[in-house]
């Protein structure tokens, strides 16, 4: 009796997963943003202690400025005593500014410039019927001139 080997079925083939990359592709890919998250928001040591000072006297130097600007907005004081030119609190100057700004008309802030109308290119001037005829151009000189030769005659 002959023995023949069975062929193959392609169906019946047992083919590889690609599911454990898969899963090992998200594994790897969870690993290195919990390491990431780990490694950034590591323990939060103060590396420069100086910082907390310099901290303190920006926050002071701010209320400083901020009570001097105050104290320039609601005051009246000399700006230049020889030209007459004075300060006074900003809600004083608004109260003197608005009716006059709304007393006139509005303006415009900057100069506005009306562009001429264009001319019609195939547009051509009439004339006046009293007006003169134009004269005509300057005939040629009926000899040449001294520099160049004559052409002499056929």
């Amino acid at each position: 009796m002959q023995t023949t080997s069975p062929i193959p079925d392609p169906l019946k083939e047992k083919k590889p997963s690609i599911w454990p990359f898969f899963v090992l592709g998200l594994l790897m890919i969870a690993l290195f943003v919990g390491l990431n998250q780990w490694l950034v928001s590591g323990p939060a040591t103060d590396t420069e202690p100086e910082e907390a000072a310099r901290n303190e006297l920006r926050i002071k130097n701010l209320a400083e400025l901020r009570a001097e600007n105050e104290k320039q907005l609601a005051t009246y004081a000399w700006v230049d005593r020889n030209k007459g030119t004075v300060q006074i609190p900003i809600d004083q100057a608004m109260a003197l500014v608005v009716p006059q700004l709304n007393s006139g008309a509005p303006r415009p802030a900057y100069p506005v410039v009306v562009p001429a109308p264009p001319a019609a290119p195939d547009a051509v001037p009439a004339a006046a019927p009293d007006a003169a005829p134009a004269a005509a151009p300057a005939a040629a000189p009926a000899t040449p001139p001294a520099s160049t030769p004559a052409a002499p005659l056929p």
